[in-house]
């Protein structure tokens, strides 16, 4: 380099204005984006969307042609050259056979199997929460504590609307308060008739199939007589 710059100066080596096209080998398409760079120098530039490109160079200097998917491409600027240096660069498709690499991340296929079985998703806890919240007893205890709808409250209170009016005039009386009630008590106290069992011998007894219940009252009552 030390020469060229020496010969530059004293006006015997000039700049070479170096272009061309860039295209592919098979295809004879142009290849726009290609990077064409001189390493030595550090510099270089693309082809245009045409495949075309400029580049200003010394004599003697190596051009480097490179294109993703492409073999790189290597071109020496003659020594002895015109002002204007033009070319046509056919780049060959780089392809390389891999070897098939299979990837296992178990053993053995029963443990994959196995940590399939185990994993668990990523919702599984959302899933467990859903179970539990809708499962048929807590919907049982949800309907239990619900509100009444406006339905259920319209009957409701007329329900207890009516109960109002059936009752209305109606007196209760309260069995305690009636004093003939007391009477007959303290009466059947001093007869003996609260000792007499023989309630129980009819409570337990059962009318034929084929005897009505009046006909059976009535046999009792002969029978007494």
């Amino acid at each position: 380099m030390t020469i060229s710059y020496l010969s530059f100066a004293q006006g015997e080596i000039k700049y070479v204005t170096f272009s061309g096209v860039v295209i592919d080998g098979q295809t004879k398409e142009a290849l726009p984006g290609a990077y064409i760079t001189i390493p030595q120098a550090g510099r270089g530039t693309l082809s245009n969307g045409k495949g075309y490109f400029a580049l200003s160079v010394f004599p003697g200097d190596t051009v480097v042609f490179s294109y993703l998917g492409f073999k790189k491409q290597y071109h020496v600027i003659p020594r002895k050259t015109d002002v204007d240096y033009s070319v046509f660069v056919e780049l060959q498709v780089d392809s390389k056979l891999l070897k098939e690499v299979k990837v296992y991340p178990f053993n053995t296929e029963e443990e994959f199997k196995q940590a399939l079985v185990d994993m668990k998703l990523p919702d599984e806890r959302e899933r467990q929460i859903l179970r539990e919240t809708y499962s048929a007893e807590n919907i049982a205890k949800m309907a239990a504590v619900h509100g009444m709808t406006a339905t259920d409250n319209y009957k409701y209170a007329n329900n207890q609307f009516l109960r109002q009016i059936e009752n209305r005039g109606s007196v209760t009386t309260n069995p305690l308060l009636n004093p003939f009630s007391w009477a007959n008590f303290v009466k059947s106290i001093k007869s003996g008739a609260w000792k007499d069992k023989s309630w129980k011998a009819g409570a337990d007894a059962a009318p034929r199939d084929n005897v009505t219940r009046d006909q059976y009252f009535r046999d009792n009552l002969k029978k007494k007589d």
